[in-house]
């Protein structure tokens, strides 16, 4: 009977088997390393796209920052150009009180009894100096001027007798404190107070 000998075959396939084994895991560790390769690759290139956005986004969070102190800017100089037009209407609105001020007492005077000789205004009150033919004129025209609600007080503050064109007439001055208005409104004049109230 023949006898085979098997030893040297099964040391070769466990030899071959080890081979393939290792071969099996270096195979594994380079895909392994491929991979590792491959996630780290994309990581980066992620990476980088969030960044570039990043530094895309402070980019214009400084141009929007700059816009924002622009618009600002803007606005102060709006602010400081509301405050010079309400400079210039009140401006005009003083400019204008003047003229209205003596029209409005032009039609209180009492023609041909009196006549104004001076008047001095301010803000909260004027001074009336003039010529009058005698004490119920100048009485007369005070009425006048309390009634036209222009002035909230009148005061005759002096008169005396003076002779002009030797005529005896009285020099007087009278003192108003104006009228404080609560709401807007045109000033009212002596027109607006003889004029009858519709119904």
């Amino acid at each position: 009977m023949i006898r085979i000998n098997l030893l040297p075959y099964r040391a070769a396939r466990t030899k071959e088997n080890i081979r393939k084994q290792i071969s099996i895991f270096i195979l594994s560790f380079i895909l392994l390393i491929v991979i590792l390769v491959v996630v780290q690759g994309v990581l980066s290139a992620r990476t980088s796209k969030l960044t570039n956005r990043l530094d895309g986004l402070k980019k214009e969070v400084a141009i929007y920052a700059e816009k924002a102190k622009e618009v600002e800017g803007f606005k102060k100089k709006l602010d400081l150009l509301d405050k010079q037009i309400k400079v210039v209407d009140q401006l005009k609105i003083k400019r204008e009180e003047p003229p209205k001020l003596l029209a409005n007492l032009t039609e209180l005077i009492i023609a041909g009894r009196m006549q104004f000789t001076g008047l001095q205004d301010n803000a909260k009150s004027i001074s009336i100096n003039g010529i009058a033919m005698d004490n119920t004129t100048i009485a007369e025209f005070m009425t006048r001027l309390e009634r036209s609600g222009l002035f909230s007080d009148v005061n005759l503050r002096s008169s005396k007798q003076m002779i002009l064109y030797n005529i005896e007439m009285k020099q007087f001055s009278i003192g108003c404190i104006k009228k404080v208005e609560k709401t807007e409104g045109k000033t009212p004049t002596a027109k607006d107070e003889k004029s009858p109230k519709k119904r």
